[in-house]
């Protein structure tokens, strides 16, 4: 999503999570609204593939990341109650992954 300039940037003073200490297990994901507050802010730290021109990863890595930040379009989307715009971004992921397992459970409750 983000380089390690907007990680620290994103993370500030956050403390490391640990074993003693799992916040992340009960994160912003999980509490009523927080991802429609918490997602918009990590997508406008989103930054372009640290892979050089070059590299033959490149192309696989950016499409993957395009069908990703579809996929939290569609969410972003679908939380706020915009059906068009959350059909049109879903109608996006599915054409590029249409059986993907998560995909399908988020969108319809189902694999």
């Amino acid at each position: 999503m983000t380089d390690r300039v907007g990680l620290e940037r994103f993370a500030g003073d956050a403390l490391p999570v640990t074993d003693d200490r799992p916040l992340i297990e009960h994160a912003a994901w999980v509490r009523r609204g927080e991802f429609q507050r918490v997602l918009p802010r990590l997508l406008a730290l989103a930054t372009d593939v640290p892979l050089a021109p070059a590299d033959p990863l490149r192309p696989g890595v950016e499409a993957e990341r395009r069908e990703l930040l579809a996929f939290y379009r569609y969410s972003l989307h679908a939380m706020a109650g915009e059906r068009d715009e959350a059909g049109a971004a879903l109608r996006d992921v599915l054409a590029h992954d249409p059986r993907n397992p998560y995909y399908l459970w988020v969108a319809y409750g189902k694999p």
